[in-house]
């Protein structure tokens, strides 16, 4: 049992890497001399294209992702502050 858990998240990790592998990237130069607006013009055009891809795969992972529990003081458990601020932490000497 505990080798078949084992078993499926290394191949659950393996599909990750094998999809980051697979993702199709993009070049400025496509041979030739390439002069400075040109590339200036395709470096923009492909950073546009990247940044709303990272937006749309950020928000697909926020949805994905469970709800992380607000800090809370290790000392009295209140949520209005850390044990670092607690009013009821020792001092130390």
């Amino acid at each position: 049992m505990l080798l078949a858990s084992e078993n499926k998240k290394l191949q659950i990790e393996n599909q990750r890497q094998k999809r980051k592998k697979a993702q199709r990237r993009t070049y400025i130069a496509k041979g030739g001399v390439l002069s400075g607006a040109k590339g200036a013009s395709r470096a923009s055009t492909a950073e546009e294209g990247a940044a709303t891809a990272a937006i749309e795969g950020a928000a697909a992972a926020a949805a994905e992702r469970p709800q992380r529990a607000p800090r809370k003081c290790s000392i009295c458990t209140s949520t209005e502050h850390t044990a670092h601020t607690c009013p009821r932490r020792q001092p130390t000497s």
